[in-house]
């Protein structure tokens, strides 16, 4: 009775308690594949959100109502690019701007301030805004953060390139939310604990819808571009629920054992789901326990062998038993920091 109880209370929580997040950087036919979309795909991609009748929402509104524990329209989505390319401006810009869809441009402000070819301008920037767009921020110089210089602390180092930024977009557009992009995806424990005393929800780039319990210095995201910008895929994704599996699991993604091992709880009540498969970067499906301890459901997943390149995932998905055609998403990023460049 108790568990049958349990599961009445989560299924009557509400569905739209999610947000899928679509990362992009180039939206141009003349820049590096991996991470380019074409317009003609881009466009693609926001008629398949069209077909699908899922509502784009405002990031920053979208994340301050999941802190509020008010519910989202349900199948959310908000669209999102880094690095502030013009090809944003050029292509994307009139797409979303003919739907109405707002959109988060997460800016690495030294390129702005230097000139470089291919980024916005800071007027550029300041009509983006006033069409739609919110600026956030993608540090200064977009660094491998977890490379500190040795000749400063970490706090020295995240206030030059995080608080720094935050200074320059205030100054050049105004209003700024406390918003940040890791440069790469890639972060630590530490940096998360310097983010939540300043303020900021961050983004890394693993991948994965936002729950209520999703850990707010380290928000997933679904890449969008290069091999992520199939549509078939893309439609999966953008019907994914998050696991709830609380902020203080969140693991340390520096690298130390490999292949590491991934381990997640969560409350079997409020996850009605198929069996969970784990998959890594390059090696497909890997081993995947799962069992029951009392009320909850526990996760233990690992590669069979160790995994070579200087970033990877294990994302593990489960189809939804109540909601057909939906799935279940975690994504965990581990990052090898004795390969440069990653």
């Amino acid at each position: 009775m108790r568990y049958f109880l349990l599961l009445l209370f989560w299924l009557a929580l509400p569905a739209s308690a999610q947000l899928v997040v679509l990362q992009y950087h180039h939206v141009s036919e003349q820049t590096p594949a991996v991470t380019s979309v074409t317009p003609a795909q881009f466009e693609q991609h926001l008629e398949l959100i069209e077909q699908l009748k899922l509502p784009v929402v405002d990031l920053v509104e979208a994340l301050e109502k999941i802190d509020n524990g008010d519910a989202l329209q349900e199948g959310a989505v908000a669209i999102s690019f880094d690095d502030a390319y013009t090809s944003i401006y050029q292509h994307a810009l009139p797409a979303l701007e003919k739907r109405g869809w707002p959109f988060v441009v997460f800016v690495n402000t030294g390129a702005v301030d230097g000139g470089h070819q291919g980024v916005m301008s800071w007027k550029q920037l300041r009509d983006l805004q006033s069409r739609g767009a919110v600026l956030a921020n993608h540090t200064v110089d977009h660094p491998y953060l977890l490379q500190t210089p040795t000749e400063v602390t970490l706090d020295d180092w995240l206030q030059q390139q995080i608080g720094e930024a935050q200074q320059r977009l205030k100054a050049e557009v105004g209003d700024a939310p406390k918003l940040l992009a890791y440069p790469y995806g890639e972060f630590n424990l530490e940096m998360t604990t310097w983010l939540a005393k300043h303020g900021y929800k961050a983004f890394g780039q693993q991948s994965g819808p936002i729950g209520a319990q999703s850990h707010p210095q380290a928000l997933p995201r679904f890449p969008a571009s290069g091999v992520y910008a199939n549509t078939d895929t893309l439609a999966t994704k953008l019907k994914t629920l998050p696991l709830p599996v609380g902020a203080e699991q969140l693991l340390s993604p520096v690298l130390t054992d490999n292949p590491p091992t991934l381990t997640l709880r969560f409350n079997r009540g409020a996850v009605a789901a198929a069996p969970f498969q784990c998959f890594a970067s390059g090696q497909g499906a890997i081993d995947t326990q799962q069992r029951q301890d009392g009320a909850d459901t526990l996760i233990r997943a690992q590669a069979q062998s160790a995994i070579g390149g200087g970033r990877f995932r294990y994302n593990c998905t489960a189809a939804s038993r109540q909601r057909p055609g939906w799935h279940y998403w975690y994504s965990q990023v581990w990052i090898n920091t004795s390969v440069m460049p990653r």
